[in-house]
């Protein structure tokens, strides 16, 4: 069946058929693969995923024997395991990622109260989410590049939720400016179309419910890090052009070939995308989710038209200067950190690392270099739109 041009990828029945024919069991994937750090096939994780969400899912509780509660301290022990390094450094691991994802969207998203976003007359929508999970500590940059980016006409549908390795994640910003994260459906939509700019947060129930697991149930790390950026609840058939900051347990290169799965199998359609990690030294030992001007760079992996390269990106390539972790670091209170930042009251190393992740969503966008982009994105920042439409969103936010 295809609702609103979104075909899934396996019917009840046929879900129900695959649990047989492959004598589905978690503790089998557990000891069979999580354990031996072998990553799992499309199939098989698909399984896993809709087992996961039987614990919220009435309609598949009938496949998966066993109580609710069961099902979510076994989910919780199986996405915490297959998460490791280990695993994800195996190129068999785009499938798995994929798999998961794709249960997401049919048996979670698409069966919500709320459902796909679909925003009419708007093209080109993208989301620049990260997967966090990192041991340093930077203000927002991607929320504060999302609005720069829409403050030029970019329409971005950003995704996000509050922190759970960090304390300050861009749902706890966006609160802290006056946003309400959980408004009526039409809030967002209402975003893209008068502002360019929406927001839902990935523990809006009445969006998906998978993320109850990291952030309430269990507040551990597991795959909801990867999941969560590339289930973004506007319908998976409008988002052409995206970036995701990639976290230290996976190549960039898995994602983007997960999401290369995914548009095989139509579930997705993304044309063009940026999966980015930075490093903060030039060993590369330690880094983070967005793109890094310090003396590591970033590794980028580009998606385009079903084609995956990589490569490196560094600070001259944005025409600004390295700086240290230590200049990075947004102090006691991110969120204010973020907010004089977005207000161009900082000129500083900061302030330059938002504007290099705000020259890739330009690239994205526009087709532009990335020294072109960070210029552009410093001379919008100064002209205080993207504060104004912040403010702008947050009013907008609390209407019924």
């Amino acid at each position: 069946m295809i609702v609103g041009g979104y075909k899934k990828y396996l019917e009840l029945s046929q879900l129900e058929q695959l649990v047989r024919e492959r004598n589905f069991d978690v503790n089998c994937l557990l000891k069979q693969y999580a354990f031996q750090n072998k990553p799992l096939d499309f199939d098989s994780a698909y399984l896993l995923g809709a087992f996961t969400l039987a614990s919220y899912v009435s309609e598949l509780r009938e496949i998966f024997p066993g109580s609710p509660e069961l099902i979510l301290r076994q989910s919780i022990a199986a996405l915490c395991s297959f998460h490791n390094r280990a695993t994800y450094i195996q190129e068999r691991s785009g499938e798995q990622i994929a798999g998961i994802c794709a249960a997401v969207f049919d048996y979670d998203i698409r069966t919500s109260e709320y459902g796909f976003i679909v925003v009419d007359g708007s093209e080109n929508i993208m989301d620049n989410c990260g997967m966090g999970g990192d041991l340093y500590r930077t203000p927002n940059l991607s929320t504060i590049a999302a609005l720069i980016a829409a403050a030029n006409g970019i329409p971005m549908f950003k995704h996000g939720s509050p922190g759970n390795t960090d304390n300050v994640g861009s749902s706890d910003f966006l609160a802290y400016c006056g946003v309400e994260l959980f408004p009526s459906k039409n809030i967002p939509k209402e975003g893209i179309k008068q502002l360019s700019f929406g927001y839902t947060d990935a523990l809006d129930i009445r969006y998906k419910r998978i993320h109850l697991q990291t952030h309430q149930q269990a507040k551990l790390a597991h795959m909801n890090d990867i999941i969560g950026p590339i289930t973004n609840p506007l319908h998976p058939k409008l988002m052409k052009r995206r970036v995701v900051g990639i976290n230290h347990l996976i190549p960039p290169e898995r994602v983007a070939e997960a999401y290369k799965i995914l548009n095989e199998k139509q579930i997705t359609a993304v044309e063009k995308a940026l999966f980015v990690r930075g490093f903060s030294t030039p060993e590369r030992n330690g880094g983070i989710d967005e793109i890094s001007i310090m003396p590591g760079g970033t590794i980028v992996a580009e998606l385009n038209h079903g084609e995956i390269r990589t490569y490196n990106l560094y600070a001259r390539d944005f025409d600004l200067e390295e700086i240290s972790a230590s200049e990075l670091d947004p102090g006691s209170n991110k969120a204010q950190t973020s907010l004089s930042i977005l207000k161009g009251e900082l000129e500083d190393s900061r302030t330059n690392a938002t504007l290099a992740n705000a020259a890739i969503l330009f690239y994205l966008a526009k087709g532009i270099s990335f020294r072109e982009g960070t210029a552009l994105a410093r001379k919008t920042l100064l002209s205080g739109k993207p504060y104004e439409l912040l403010r702008a969103y947050a009013k907008l936010s609390k209407e019924v």
